[in-house]
């Protein structure tokens, strides 16, 4: 049973910040879709899932804690519905892994390059308006990367679709619509 647009569009708002591994697997159960703890990891090594990076937990020797951006909800589902196709794990590895790796490394460089402009603008000297605006720009620069990243992702997932259903004169035409969606992504 495959997760509706909808039931994605809400998990993805509902946990917009990641989740953790036991997050994904609890969020997937109640939808009808179970995934053990194995099977993620699976996922990972092969390419198929971009790694958890590191997040520091609030309060005194917490420690971190790994957590995986929200698109991972979605290409799990990508992942099962390919495999009720008839694909197999390795070659969906083969034919995603070096464009979702370097996506995934784009993901987390980004995610940093934030966080420390983050932190550097909060270490400055400045009034209280002007804070809030360049706060407002920042918040409008992560939206914007987080969207680019989702079109991507969309993107190569249709590529997939398009690959595996075999429909090679049908991508020609829809490769149009497709890079129009993905630029406006990047607005």
């Amino acid at each position: 049973m495959a997760l509706s647009s909808r039931q994605l569009q809400d998990i993805e708002r509902a946990y917009s910040e990641g989740l953790s591994s036991k997050e994904i697997i609890q969020v997937l159960g109640e939808h009808g879709e179970p995934l053990s703890e194995a099977t993620l990891r699976k996922y990972v090594q092969l390419g198929l899932l971009p790694r958890s990076r590191r997040v520091g937990q609030k309060g005194k020797h917490r420690g971190s804690r790994g957590i995986y951006p929200v698109e991972v909800i979605r290409r799990v589902d990508e992942i099962r519905r390919a495999m009720e196709q008839g694909d197999t794990l390795e070659s969906l590895a083969r034919a995603a892994q070096a464009t979702r790796a370097k996506l995934s490394s784009v993901r987390v460089a980004l995610d940093e390059a934030l966080d420390a402009a983050e932190v550097d603008f909060g270490g400055r000297e400045l009034d209280r308006r002007a804070r809030a605006a360049l706060k407002a720009e920042l918040g409008a620069l992560r939206k914007g990367a987080k969207d680019w990243l989702k079109a991507v992702d969309r993107w190569m997932g249709e590529v997939e679709q398009a690959e595996r259903s075999g429909a090679k004169a049908a991508g020609a035409t829809n490769g149009r619509a497709v890079a129009t969606r993905g630029r406006r992504g990047v607005v």
